[in-house]
């Protein structure tokens, strides 16, 4: 596949890079030649300098004979048009992101064919939704759902109050099927067989039915926290969005924001949501508002450092679970360790939704595991499947992934080895980087 990507930078960057991993002729244009040069160093990709609606450039990438076509610039309006002309140009599909609340539903609202935009994609409310899931299951570091919501995945840590331990997972007797399809353990993936054993410290990410989760949970030695009272540093759209979320789930949310005129905004624009004027760093207010006693506090300013900063004071002040947005990915290794709960990135999740566009087919979605390095993907079975009929424990699956779930005529199955695939079921796959290929041809 050729793709074309318009904008150099970090989300463009990542999406980039993943096209490139996976073997697909990828282009980059941008109007910076200092983007430009960092991709065209880092990545084995054909780079053009320029701005992306001009049809000249366009033609220069190669846009006639392009699948694909993903505009990710900070600019909504540059990204439209540049979809619009690239169409009139005969790319097959286009991505714009588009981050402005007031372009957000053009899709529902305009003519797809008139727009020349298959996909839209707002990285705020993306992220947004994202946190509003994790707050959901407070006491995990990872959630997702696949299967139309009836399978989920956690990912929790082994703790001094787990039983677990010391048994070979074969040996783990709960009277609810589930299946753990990684372990992470010492920043290194493992993906598990049924004499390996669960050790203290370790990060499991675990696969089951989601009305049987909260059992499995249990069995586990988790507890979930009620989610009551959330507090919000920044109000920002992703603030904003995640106000909204919450409160659909009946949950009291205070929102810190330093800008009035902001503020003015969040309280017009809000229901139930509390919104106080001042600095998020200043620990007497933080204070003030019992910051200690709520339930989760979520940092979402622009400025990572004070991210961090004030997720700090929360949990020294005794905040039970925090979140901060963090955008530079170099930062990750020291929130793990100074004990952030979870850390939520716009580009990665941005990248992942784009991605799930890219395979979109059989692939139903995509979901990268940040911490793991690994995804996590939902895919039909397509009627070419080669292995139809023979069980899991006979068929020569790729290493470095799992077959963690199944779905067939709305019945979910957690596999065994003993289990067969067959076309047509919706299949959820833990993947390591090196075996995502592997996986699609498998399927294939």
């Amino acid at each position: 596949m050729k793709a074309i990507i318009i904008g150099a930078g970090k989300v463009g960057f990542s999406i980039a890079q993943m096209l490139s991993f996976e073997g697909h002729d990828v282009v980059v244009i941008d109007r910076s030649t200092e983007r430009l040069k960092t991709i065209d160093e880092h990545l084995d990709v054909q780079v053009v300098s320029g701005n992306g609606a001009s049809v000249s450039v366009l033609k220069e990438a190669g846009v006639t004979e392009a699948d694909l076509l993903a505009a990710v610039t900070e600019l909504d309006e540059l990204n439209i048009v540049s979809c619009i002309v690239a169409r009139s140009l005969g790319v097959k599909r286009t991505i714009a992101r588009v981050r402005n609340p007031e372009y957000v539903d053009l899709d529902k609202n305009t003519s797809k064919e008139a727009l020349g935009i298959d996909l839209i994609i707002n990285p705020e409310r993306v992220t947004a939704m994202e946190i509003a899931k994790l707050a959901t299951n407070a006491e995990a570091q990872v959630v997702e759902f696949f299967a139309n919501g009836k399978i989920q995945l956690l990912e929790f840590e082994i703790t001094s109050q787990n039983p677990i331990p010391d048994k070979e997972l074969k040996d783990l007797n709960c009277p609810y099927p589930f299946l753990i399809v990684a372990i992470l353990r010492n920043g290194k993936v493992i993906i598990p067989k049924g004499n390996d054993k669960i050790k203290f410290g370790d990060m499991i990410f675990i696969l089951a039915q989601t009305k049987d989760m909260k059992d499995v949970e249990r069995f586990f030695g988790q507890r979930r926290i009620k989610l009551e009272n959330v507090v919000i540093l920044g109000g920002g759209r992703i603030g904003y969005y995640l106000a909204q979320q919450l409160e659909l789930r009946h949950i009291n949310v205070k929102i810190i924001e330093k800008n009035l005129t902001r503020c003015q905004f969040l309280a017009d624009n809000l229901n139930r949501t509390l919104v106080i004027n001042g600095d998020g760093a200043d620990l007497q207010l933080l204070e003030d508002e019992n910051v200690g006693a709520t339930d989760l506090f979520v940092a979402l300013t622009g400025d990572d450092k004070l991210n961090i900063l004030v997720s700090l004071l929360a949990k020294h002040l005794g905040t039970k679970k925090t979140i901060a947005q963090i955008r530079r990915s170099d930062y990750n290794p020291l929130v793990e360790k100074v004990g952030i709960d979870r850390v939520v990135s716009p580009r990665k999740l941005t990248a992942g939704a784009i991605l799930a566009f890219v395979r979109k087919g059989k692939i139903i979605s995509v979901t990268l595991l940040d911490d793991a390095g690994a995804e996590i993907s939902e895919l039909i079975v397509p009627e070419t499947y080669r292995h139809s009929g023979k069980a899991l424990k006979d068929v020569d699956f790729p290493s470095g992934a799992i077959v963690g779930g199944l779905m067939r005529e709305n019945k979910v199955i957690v596999p065994r080895g003993h289990d067969i695939i067959i076309p047509g079921d919706r299949v959820i796959v833990f993947t390591l980087p090196n075996s995502t290929q592997k996986v699609q041809r498998f399927f294939s």
